[in-house]
């Protein structure tokens, strides 16, 4: 038997054990997961080629093959409560190594998405939102704007954001001129706006800047 075989033998065994143990509130995640993410992800063979090619790995408190096992399984809150879903660059290595075609970058994303539907918030997708939010009304980011609403939400950051600003404010990589502080817009950001209706994002990120609280 090739060692294709036996680990493909070992996935299979895991996978029968798992859904015998798996609760009815993990059976719901891990289709919910499966509805975002693709069926697909159901083939992994946990041979760790998403974590060994991911640049932020070494980053991570659950590597990238194991927050898959755990959406498998069913584990909702320990793949939930996990930072390892905002270190992701979206950079898809790990989607153009899978040797089973597999998107491990989409389960990040699947997370993320369940992450925020049941209203939890922490720095990190605070961050992400402001984040985005810049890049769907200006169809850029301004440090200045960035860095003033994310110490507004999360006072506790301000002192670390401080000390960033005061190195690098006199290296010119932040401009504090009157266009940036304003939010200077590029051309075309109907496009911008049109690609994220098209991915989803235009209503959630609507709906977050409407519920979220000023702190964190």
């Amino acid at each position: 038997m090739t060692q294709i075989a036996k680990t493909e033998n070992m996935a299979m065994a895991a996978k029968e054990i798992a859904t015998r143990t798996r609760t009815a509130e993990g059976e719901k995640f891990r289709e919910r997961v499966l509805a975002l993410a693709g069926e697909d992800v159901k083939t992994c063979i946990q041979c760790g080629t998403c974590s060994a090619s991911c640049p932020t790995a070494h980053l991570m408190d659950t590597p990238i093959r194991k927050l898959v096992k755990l959406v498998l399984e069913g584990e909702k809150e320990e793949a939930l409560s996990s930072r390892s879903i905002w270190l992701c660059t979206s950079c898809l290595l790990c989607t153009v190594r899978c040797p089973r075609n597999i998107r491990p970058m989409a389960v990040v994303a699947a997370l993320k998405t369940i992450y925020e539907e049941e209203g939890n918030r922490c720095k990190d997708s605070v961050f992400e939102g402001i984040f985005g939010r810049q890049i769907r009304d200006y169809g850029r980011i301004s440090e200045f704007l960035l860095s003033a609403e994310y110490m507004i939400r999360s006072p506790s950051s301000a002192a670390q954001i401080m000390a960033f600003g005061a190195e690098l404010v006199p290296k010119g990589k932040i401009e504090l001129a009157f266009d940036a502080a304003k939010g200077e817009r590029i051309e075309g950001t109907e496009e911008v706006r049109r690609i994220f209706e098209l991915l989803g994002d235009e209503g959630k990120s609507k709906k977050t800047e409407e519920t979220e609280e000023a702190t964190i």
